[in-house]
């Protein structure tokens, strides 16, 4: 292969191919080994994404230095990313970024000190373009959340308890008793 040439994983490319319930015998000009394809240039790889209809961009994911070691990341606790969020005035919770990984970059999984309490208004966020599901693994959480009909819906959940929350719904969480901690943790996925 020339310098031009470009070199895609062959089992990426047939899982992107297999996405359109085709396979490798269905592309022509594309030489392949057991681990890669190459494609002659740029151009070539264009031309089978525009007769895919799959973005350019798909044939790239996770091509990027991979953090994961034999398949694995591990995160310490206390190595990842932490910020306070305050809305309005209000010190709502502690975000403590879990394992991240560039091998799933839709993938944010987070665990949340509450401080706020009921004594406190519960300020809803403007909602997020991700799928959300939060487990409480401490104490008694307060929901809120912007129904269909713009009406504020709350419940309490427990120790244990879980919710699934759509993409760009407005929420929030907050303790439901007052001086005892709770602790939430939260996977935002696709």
């Amino acid at each position: 292969m020339d310098s031009q040439s470009i070199a895609i994983g062959r089992a990426h490319l047939e899982a992107l191919l297999a996405t359109r319930k085709m396979t490798m015998e269905h592309v022509q000009d594309i030489t392949a080994d057991a681990c890669h394809a190459h494609f002659q240039n740029m151009a070539q790889l264009q031309e089978l994404a525009h007769y895919l209809s799959i973005p350019l961009s798909e044939f790239f994911v996770g091509y990027g230095a991979s953090d994961l070691d034999d398949g694995v990341k591990i995160a310490r606790q206390g190595e990842g990313f932490k910020r306070e969020e305050v809305r309005d005035g209000v010190h709502c919770y502690t975000y403590e970024h879990l394992v991240t990984t560039h091998h799933d970059p839709q993938l944010m999984a987070l665990r949340l000190d509450l401080h706020g309490d009921s004594s406190q208004p519960l300020r809803l966020n403007a909602g997020h373009g991700s799928k959300e599901v939060v487990y409480v693994t401490k104490g008694e959480v307060r929901v809120r959340w912007l129904g269909n009909d713009n009406e504020v819906k709350e419940r309490v959940l427990g120790n244990g308890d879980s919710i699934f929350i759509a993409p760009n719904v407005p929420h929030s969480f907050i303790n439901h008793g007052f001086g005892v901690p709770a602790e939430l943790i939260a996977i935002n996925y696709g």
